[in-house]
């Protein structure tokens, strides 16, 4: 028999139950910290720590029952930029999950364990955040399998960057453990919400989003990458105590994760007045990707009352153009590619479209040659800038023999 075979062997031997009950005599300094609860259930020991937080509660813009208003599948629609084909209505909120992790970790891999899990979800009128702890390895089970309980009874879950991180380590260690999978109907990762509107952020990682966006500050926060040498000095000390900042910070992430998806839902209904101009200029070109040309011309108008940046009101106004061809505006569509030509000389897109214009829908051939001679002109003249030039004057040069032949020149 080799090693790996009497390892196996030994391990089959070791009763699991044995080695829970030889851990119970370790004292754990300051178990009250947190208003906390030891669990035990079949698998082991956990604690959990619980905390609920009345309707009215606000953290940053937001009161908690500001979500409820209005919430409906169709905007979680919207803010997942994806069609759902389960219907949630009408206990939308019963069904909802708010998840996020704390880790041994930040690179993932079987190696990596999510030491304290926060869950939060809506109960008798409240937001209960229950926050399971695993004090050692050995109790991962034991916190998993209640974990998967909760997993059980929801169908909508809600995480910032869950998809990629969070879910991910939680299946893993449900596998590794024995446990069967978790299943629910809709993720909403608000990572990917949050990048369609505010990637003109430096960050959008969360504490960035409560920054700018949320109006939230965070005091005496700690940074996410001390957590992991933290819980290793706790499995050392077994001083709860140290843990405090950890179960905090793991609270502000779920207060976040509320406020964001309130926010979200406020921004898709309409509601929010003060939108500045890169945000409508994000929620537009999310309407134009669904083709709703209409809407998507609303927020370019909008965005182009606001601008405060010349780059992005001629983003903005290339946009709007392109929907007013779409919808065959043909005359507005001409009054921006001119008042582009008049406001810039960025590169030779308005001349190009206002060359295919006078080409394909007037069928004055000499005006369309005249505007494609301008946008070889400045192709030149930003040779240097622009990308992609030898393809683009290959493109012209083409359009100017055509035009040519049409004009008997």
């Amino acid at each position: 028999m080799n090693l790996r075979d009497k390892l196996k062997n030994y391990d089959k031997k070791v009763d699991r139950k044995k080695r829970v009950h030889e851990k119970e005599n370790i004292e754990y300094i300051d178990t009250d910290k947190f208003n906390s609860k030891d669990i035990s259930n079949q698998y082991g020991r956990y604690i959990v720590s619980i905390n609920h937080y009345n309707y009215n509660f606000k953290h940053g813009l937001y009161q908690i029952d500001q979500l409820f208003k209005g919430l409906n599948k169709s905007v979680l629609e919207s803010i997942l930029n994806k069609t759902s084909n389960t219907d949630f209505v009408p206990n939308l909120k019963e069904k909802m999950l708010f998840v996020d992790t704390e880790t041994t970790g930040l690179m993932g891999g079987t190696g990596t364990c999510a030491f304290l899990i926060g869950l939060a979800f809506f109960e008798n009128d409240t937001f209960t955040v229950k926050q399971y702890l695993m004090r050692d390895y050995d109790e991962e089970p034991a916190m998993l399998s209640d974990i998967k309980k909760i997993f059980d009874e929801k169908e909508i879950v809600i995480s910032f960057n869950g998809k990629s991180f969070d879910l991910p380590l939680i299946k893993t260690r449900l596998i590794l453990n024995k446990f069967e999978q978790i299943s629910y109907s809709l993720h909403l990762d608000l990572l990917h919400s949050a990048r369609r509107i505010w990637s003109y952020l430096d960050s959008c990682s969360l504490s960035s989003l409560e920054e700018n966006i949320l109006n939230f500050q965070r005091t005496k926060d700690i940074p996410g990458y001390y957590i992991p040498n933290i819980y290793f000095e706790f499995l050392k000390s077994k001083k709860l105590e140290l843990l405090a900042p950890i179960f905090e910070h793991n609270i502000y992430d779920i207060l976040s994760l509320v406020t964001l998806l309130t926010h979200l839902k406020e921004v898709y209904q309409e509601s929010v007045v003060n939108l500045c101009a890169d945000e409508l200029y994000r929620i537009g070109k999310i309407k134009e990707k669904n083709k709703e040309y209409k809407s998507s011309i609303k927020y370019y108008k909008k965005a182009c009352l606001k601008y405060k940046d010349n780059g992005l009101k001629y983003k903005v106004l290339k946009s709007l153009s392109w929907q007013y061809k779409r919808i065959n505006s043909y005359n507005k569509a001409v009054e921006i590619w001119n008042e582009m030509i008049n406001d810039f000389d960025y590169d030779q897109f308005p001349y190009i479209e206002l060359a295919k214009y006078f080409e394909h829908k007037e069928k004055n051939y000499k005006k369309a040659l005249s505007y494609t001679l301008s946008a070889k002109n400045l192709l030149y003249e930003k040779s240097i800038m622009i990308e992609r030039y030898s393809k683009k004057l290959k493109n012209i040069n083409h359009r100017i023999k055509r035009l040519k032949d049409k004009n008997d020149i």
